[in-house]
């Protein structure tokens, strides 16, 4: 077992370099388009590794060499803009991939990527995958349909944030977006929390505004919070607020 570090994690994270046995990814059906001496071989040449929270997983412009499946966790996609600005446009959880389009075209990210929460990896070889992509013309339609899938699901999330409606009644549509996506425990406490920031960040406000509005849903009885977890108390009531 090889230890290597992962841009600056703290030592407890170093990342244990193992090779996945096996790679789940819903996009690409997971990978049971390929043959199974073809999908040993892209076992064999791929790596698990474990971030911590707040990491980066790849930066904006940065030229990728590896198709990054989520096992565990979830990431969010963003930009900066020209006064420095980060901008949130989507949010990933597992069995979704990250790099696919320069797997594709060979040019750097679009976006930078970034550990929403405790995340593992499984970092899949570029050259690998796009020798797969030459050779077999059901996995490469998959990998196709997958990118337009990705195009489907940026529209679809930048509508549902950036409305014409007011943000109390995005803010509930974000709730339950990541609700729906992530899920709750039996308590209904959020498995991913999102910061105050990064909320604000996507609705395109501030974060004390943020808090007001949670104050205002935690006395409407919609949420709780609790040590800065959210808890889902009323959905139906959040989709009231949304609609």
């Amino acid at each position: 077992m090889i230890y290597v570090s992962f841009y600056r994690i703290a030592p407890k994270y170093l990342c244990y370099m193992v090779k996945c046995s096996k790679i789940q990814n819903k996009q690409l059906n997971d990978f049971d388009s390929l043959s199974e001496k073809a999908r040993e071989r892209l076992w064999s040449t791929s790596e698990s590794i474990r971030l911590p929270k707040g990491s980066l997983v790849f930066k904006e412009t940065q030229l990728l060499n590896k198709l990054f499946c989520i096992k565990k966790g979830a990431c969010k996609f963003s930009k900066m803009d020209n006064s420095g600005q980060e901008h949130i446009l989507r949010f990933l959880g597992e069995g979704e991939a990250m790099g696919k389009r320069s797997v594709v075209t060979n040019l750097g990210a679009r976006v930078s990527a970034i550990a929403l929460t405790e995340t593992e990896l499984c970092c899949l070889d570029k050259l690998e995958i796009q020798k797969n992509l030459e050779e077999n013309p059901k996995f490469c339609q998959d990998f196709l349909d997958s990118l337009i899938n990705d195009a489907d699901i940026n529209e679809s999330t930048r509508m549902l944030f950036h409305s014409s409606k007011d943000i109390k009644s995005r803010l509930a549509k974000l709730l339950l977006y990541i609700q729906n996506k992530f899920g709750t425990n039996e308590n209904g406490k959020l498995n991913v929390k999102l910061k105050r920031d990064d909320m604000a960040t996507v609705l395109g406000t501030s974060p004390e505004y943020i808090i007001n509005l949670l104050k205002k849903f935690r006395g409407l009885g919609l949420i709780d919070t609790k040590k800065r977890e959210l808890y889902i108390l009323s959905k139906s009531g959040l989709e009231v607020m949304a609609s």
